[in-house]
């Protein structure tokens, strides 16, 4: 009975060899801890691998035990034997997938099926790869610069990119998985070498080890139905996993996409520019927004420049420009971060477009070299403007990130420069985007579109954009800006550019935008913050449905609250004494029962690992909730917004959906607190931080259960077990050890049914409270809402001062 050369190659987990060996999984690391010859492991992505060929040989030497023999066995056979009959067998199960996603390795098949990929972003299909132990060892910067550069040889060097499939689609012994990896690595580094750039993938990929040439065959597989814009895609992921500091993290896709949606409609753009060009990403979106980019060089392609980018992503940088058809002119400026300085030559281009670095010192040059005014030396924001419009060719536009305290700051110097700017007509629009629009700074950002100095006849006015209303919340610290807020934004600037300025944007809630005058913004202190001068969209009145509707809310809840006070103090009646309005409790101590331990009366599941469930697998848009130990609230799960993953992503982790009267319980940080699950929640996953109680015993009930695990000694009993350490947690052996006092059958159902009902009357006050406060409200924009604010204002000196953060 033979296996192939290629299966011999793969990596396996340890579950997989217990599956192979037909062992519990215990056995296997029992193995590894008596037997100091048994294979050593691979580290990826938090999970212990082994190279089957290993394994296999290792087995060779362990006979199955006669009281272990399976019929059919003969008397010699050994663990390798039934591994080597497993192996050859799961290549023609039809339930091999689900083997794979346990780590079993992948006898059949190269590229995969692909329909579970539907709904998952091209980043997601791509790292999980990686996540589920497909891929091979290596850490997750490593592979992300592997499908940098993969990405790359498929759109910016097609040759090469043939050369690379061919060689990992040859027959025969897999010799070239060893040198897969470096031969990536050098054409990328010649290629970019070409263009002058010096790039050290090979150092960057020299920890990955794939797990076998079909794990590279199925890779190169998905690359190869990838567009162009998933090198940027991958580029969103970079920031979270390198740690590169505010100033040279890439710009999000989502800002990227508005610059491109505001400037990069227009073919008639012979030049690009980008003074700082951290990853490219600002001028490839613009190049991807193009009616025709063309797919050749010089098709269509305008002259790109880009300036200073971090060392180490310099490289990416070019990539990506390159993926999207470009050849990059690179400017080697002698004053890195502050390109004012390369002299009085200046680069021109028809559109320049960047994300600088906010608030760093301004060294000091020539005063003639400022058109609009000298910045203060401690602070160069406003250089950046003044640059961009020095750098435009006639009739080019810019688009530059600016923080807030630019638009407002009441530093002299910063003041009369915004003056001029808008005196001499270089603002042309001022956008105030959403705050949480990057991971690595708290700093709220506008984008300041400008323009050569006002002609004669030019427009006397300035649009003002408040889009800080929106964009998608995807956590407590980022949010993002979808397609269709970069859609809205774009198209009030471009139908009020398609007036000459002479008209109103037309106006929407979702979108407050004013036309001011130049004269009247320098009358305001030269203020360039929307707030001032865009407001909301005035409603005559809060709608008497609307109100009707939420008071009737109101009403019903506290109905419900009425009924729910009604039960639970019949129920606590029950148990009750009355005396002078308080209440003693009467014979609630009681001999009868049982102690049992938790693990005898449930089974306990603890939740995925987190690289199956990583933190970028929450999306916008996602369909099924994922509950985390926040939810867990008065012993129910409760508001789960923002932590949902696409439906795929849940059918692979099915194991871990939730059933009705399932009870959750956090393990890890605030250990102890739990909840039961409703009917309308069945379906939902639980996360990597809670353990799931369930298949209770007949002899418990489970909302006894759950009342005997909220009560202060248990919770202290699960805290005092907790592991000291930095977060606390603790394990699912420790909470099987429980010890729970069972009464009978009846005397929990009886106390379930009291705790209950007061659970009921806390749910329902709490309703109460969220309904008052809805109508509180509508009620208050009725009452007090009608009158309109005044219009511009100068900024309160306590908004002037300049934000000390840097980025």
């Amino acid at each position: 009975m033979k296996i192939t050369e290629h299966q011999e190659q793969q990596l396996v987990s340890r579950s997989a060899i217990a599956e192979m060996a037909g062992v519990q999984r215990s056995a296997i690391t029992n193995w590894e801890r008596r037997h100091t010859d048994f294979p050593s492991p691979t580290r990826a992505g938090g999970t212990d691998y082994y190279h089957l060929s290993e394994v296999l040989s290792w087995l060779k030497g362990r006979p199955v035990p006669p009281r272990a023999r399976r019929d059919g066995e003969r008397a010699d056979a050994t663990y390798a034997d039934r591994a080597r009959a497993a192996l050859v067998a799961a290549s023609e199960a039809e339930a091999v997938d689900d083997l794979e996603a346990e780590g079993f390795p992948a006898a059949g098949g190269t590229t995969g099926d692909g329909t579970d990929d539907e709904h998952l972003s091209s980043a997601d299909v791509l790292f999980r790869e990686q996540d589920e132990g497909h891929w091979g060892s290596g850490g997750r910067v490593g592979f992300l610069y592997l499908l940098f550069s993969l990405i790359y040889l498929r759109w910016a060097q097609p040759r090469r990119w043939a050369a690379v499939r061919r060689a990992a689609a040859q027959d025969g012994a897999g010799t070239h998985i060893h040198r897969f990896l470096p031969a990536v690595a050098q054409h990328v580094e010649q290629t970019l070498a070409a263009q002058g750039v010096t790039s050290a993938m090979a150092v960057r990929l020299e920890d990955l080890t794939p797990r076998s040439p079909q794990a590279i065959i199925r890779l190169l597989g998905r690359i190869e139905s990838l567009g162009r814009g998933s090198f940027t895609e991958l580029l969103g992921h970079h920031a979270l996993e390198t740690g590169l500091g505010s100033r040279d993290a890439f710009t999000p896709p989502g800002v990227a996409r508005l610059l491109a949606a505001l400037l990069g409609e227009s073919s008639s753009a012979q030049s690009l520019y980008d003074p700082n060009g951290r990853g490219g990403e600002l001028l490839s979106a613009v190049l991807a927004a193009r009616p025709a980019p063309g797919n050749e060089v010089g098709g269509g392609i305008p002259a790109v420049t880009i300036g200073s980018a971090h060392p180490e992503t310099r490289d990416l940088a070019a990539m990506n420009l390159m993926v999207h058809g470009a050849r990059p002119e690179w400017l080697n400026l002698t004053g890195a971060i502050r390109p004012w300085m390369e002299g009085p030559r200046r680069r021109r281009a028809d559109l320049v477009l960047t994300n600088p670095p906010f608030n760093v010192a301004a060294v000091p040059v020539g005063a003639d070299r400022w058109t609009f005014g000298e910045p203060p030396a401690s602070n160069a924001n406003l250089a950046w403007p003044q640059y961009a419009v020095s750098s435009l060719n006639e009739g080019g536009r810019a688009a530059v990130l600016m923080p807030n305290s630019a638009a407002t700051s009441s530093h002299p110097k910063e003041q009369r420069i915004r003056h001029a700017l808008v005196d001499r007509g270089a603002v042309e629009c001022v956008i105030a985007l959403p705050a949480k629009m990057f991971s690595t700074t708290t700093i709220s950002v506008n984008v300041w579109i400008l323009k050569p100095e006002a002609q004669e006849g030019s427009s006397g006015e300035v649009l003002f954009i408040d889009a800080s209303g929106l964009a998608t919340e995807v956590s407590r610290k980022l949010s993002v800006l979808e397609a269709d807020d970069c859609a809205l934004i774009a198209t009030a600037y471009h139908s009020w550019r398609g007036t000459g300025g002479s008209e109103a944007v037309l106006p929407d809630p979702r979108l407050p935008c004013a036309t001011v005058r130049r004269d009247v913004i320098n009358a305001a202190g030269s203020s360039l913050r929307p707030a001032d001068y865009a407001r909301p969209v005035e409603r005559s009145s809060v709608d008497a449905e609307e109100l009707a509707h939420s008071y009737g809310a109101l009403l019903r809840s506290r109905g419900e609250a009425a009924r729910a006070d009604d039960l639970a103090d019949s129920r606590v009646a029950g148990i009750r004494h009355i005396d002078g309005g308080l209440g003693v409790l009467i014979d609630t101590a009681r001999d009868d029962g049982e102690w049992r331990s938790l693990g005898e009366l449930c089974e306990l599941q603890a939740g995925p690992s987190p690289s199956l469930l990583p933190k970028d697998a929450f999306v916008p848009g996602g369909v099924v909730p994922v509950v985390q130990p926040k939810h867990l609230r008065d012993r129910r799960v409760s508001d789960v917004r923002g932590t949902a993953v696409p439906y795929d992503k849940a059918q692979r982790l099915r194991r871990f959906a939730l059933q009705e009267g399932d009870i959750l319980c956090a393990r890890t940080g605030t250990v102890g607190p739990v909840a039961h699950v409703r009917a309308d929640q069945a379906g939902w996953l639980f996360g990597s931080n809670l353990i799931r109680l369930h298949r209770f015993a007949p002899e418990v009930c489970p909302a006894y259960l759950l009342a005997y695990l909220s009560i202060p000694r248990t919770t202290e009993w699960i805290k005092s077990r907790s592991e000291q350490t930095t977060v606390p947690s603790i394990s699912k052996a420790d909470l099987q050890a429980l010890p729970v006092h069972l009464p009978t059958w009846s005397e929990q159902k009886h106390i379930a049914g009291v705790l209950g009902a007061l659970d009921e009357q806390i749910s329902s006050h709490l309703e109460v409270a969220r309904a008052a406060t809805q109508v509180h409200k509508e009620l208050a924009e009725q009452l007090i809402g009608l009158a309109s604010f005044p219009g511009p204002t100068v900024p309160a000196s306590a908004d002037t001062f300049p934000e000390r953060s840097s980025r």
